[in-house]
C-alpha cells in the first residue's frame, strides 16, 4: 500500500454513522473490545462517547488518576471508510508502563491484512513526535503474530514478555531518538549540500565516516544564545560511527576547515540499516570547544525522560557513566583529539 493511502482524523459529530457501524462491525464479528477506541466498546453511544474523547484530551478534564490522551480513526482517502483507529497516550505512569504503553490500535475486521496496522502505526508515531514522545512503547499478545510485525516493522525492539491475566504480552520499545547520517539537502536552511560514507579499519578507528560538506546556505545554522555559527557556505561536518562505542563524534569545521567544536551525542546504540549508520541519542551530550573548555549537556532532558517512563534507571545510569568515562578521556587527550579529526577530514577530502 501507499504511505498516503491513510489519515488519522480526530472524531467530530459529522463522523457518527461511520463510527457506529465501525463499532457494529466489530460486535457482529464477535468482538466486544476494541484496543485504542477510547471506550467506545464500552459506552456503545455515539454522543457520550465522543464527549470522553474531547474530556480524555487535556489533564484538567480527563477522568481522575487517567493519563490524557488523543484518539484518532484511521481514514482511507480514498473512499473516507474507517479503517481503524487508535489512541496515544501523551505520557505513562507505572500502570501504563507495565501494560498498556502509549499506542492502542485496532483494525477493523473486514480491513485487516492489507498492511493498514501497520502503516497506522507509523501515522501514529509521526503524532507521537509532535507531543513529545521520544521512545514509545507498545505491547500486544504474543499470539497475535500480526500484531506483532506490524510494531517490529516500525523499529520495535522487544524488551520482554509478561503474563497479564494469564495472557503471555509482548512489550516493544520504539525510540523517535534515531539519528541518521545528516543529510544537508534535508535541512531547509541548506540550498546546496552533500555527503558521502567511508569505512575505515585503522589502529586509531574502526568504523564509518560521513562528511557532510555545506555549500550553499539559505542561511547560516546559529546556535543564538551563544552566538555560535554551526554551519554556512562551504562549511563541513564529520560524524564518526563506530559500532563498538555509546556515542557519535561530530567534528564541525568552517570554511577554512578551522574546528568550530566537537560533539559527542551519548547513544543507546551506534547502528547501521540499510547502509545508512545512526545513533539513537540517549540525551546526554559533550561538547568540547577549541580552547578545550568540555561541558555536559541536556542533563535536564534526560532527567524528564526517566520521569516520564520514556527512559529506564539502566539507561540512565548508563548515559551518566559513558558521559563520565568520556570527559575522563578528553581531559587526558585534549591535544590529540584535533590531530585525530584533522587526519579524517583530509582523508575524506581526498576522494
Amino acid at each position: 500500500m501507499n504511505n498516503d493511502e491513510l489519515e488519522l482524523l480526530f472524531p467530530t459529530k459529522e463522523y457518527k454513522k461511520e463510527v457506529e457501524e465501525y463499532l457494529q462491525e466489530f460486535l457482529d464479528n464477535g468482538e466486544n473490545e476494541i484496543a485504542g477506541d477510547g471506550g467506545l466498546d464500552r459506552i456503545r453511544d455515539f454522543d457520550k462517547w465522543l464527549e470522553k474523547v474531547q474530556n480524555d484530551l487535556s489533564i484538567d478534564t480527563i477522568d481522575k488518576d487517567r493519563i490524557p490522551a488523543t484518539l484518532y480513526l484511521t481514514i482511507r482517502k480514498s473512499d473516507k471508510k474507517i479503517v481503524g483507529n487508535l489512541q496515544i497516550r501523551h505520557f505513562l505512569n507505572e500502570k501504563l508502563l507495565n501494560y498498556g504503553g502509549h499506542i492502542g490500535d485496532s483494525v477493523r475486521p473486514s480491513e485487516r491484512r492489507k498492511g493498514y496496522a501497520t502503516e497506522q502505526i507509523r501515522l501514529a508515531l509521526e503524532k507521537c513526535k509532535e507531543l513529545g514522545i521520544d521512545n514509545v512503547l507498545m505491547d500486544c499478545d504474543k499470539s497475535n503474530i500480526g500484531s506483532a510485525k506490524s510494531i517490529q516493522k516500525n523499529g520495535g525492539i522487544l524488551e520482554n514478555e509478561i503474563y497479564v491475566e494469564n495472557e503471555l504480552v509482548q512489550r516493544y520499545w520504539i525510540s523517535l531518538k534515531k539519528r541518521f547520517v545528516t543529510n544537508p539537502n534535508n535541512m531547509e536552511i541548506v540550498k546546496e549540500g552533500n555527503f558521502k560514507i567511508k569505512s575505515f579499519d585503522n589502529a586509531d578507528f574502526v568504523g564509518d565516516v560521513a562528511l557532510i560538506k555545506f555549500n550553499k546556505m539559505n542561511k547560516p545554522y546559529m546556535i543564538e544564545n551563544i552566538k555560535l555559527c554551526m554551519a554556512n557556505d562551504n562549511y563541513k561536518w564529520l560524524e564518526f560511527y563506530d559500532y563498538n562505542k555509546k556515542y557519535r563524534l561530530t567534528a564541525m569545521y568552517n570554511e577554512n576547515n578551522e574546528i568550530i567544536e566537537w560533539y559527542f551525542d551519548i547513544a543507546r546504540k551506534i547502528g547501521k540499516e540499510n547502509g545508512m549508520p545512526y545513533e539513537d541519542d540517549l540525551y546526554l551530550d559533550v561538547v568540547v570547544t577549541p580552547t578545550g573548555d568540555i561541558t555536559l549537556l541536556d542533563e535536564d532532558e534526560l532527567k524528564e525522560a526517566l520521569d516520564r517512563f520514556e527512559v529506564n534507571e539502566s539507561d540512565y545510569d548508563m548515559a551518566y557513566n559513558e558521559s563520565k568515562k568520556l570527559i575522563e578521556l578528553l581531559e587526558d587527550n585534549k591535544d590529540k583529539l584535533k590531530v585525530f579529526t584533522d587526519k579524517y577530514l583530509n582523508e575524506m577530502l581526498k576522494e
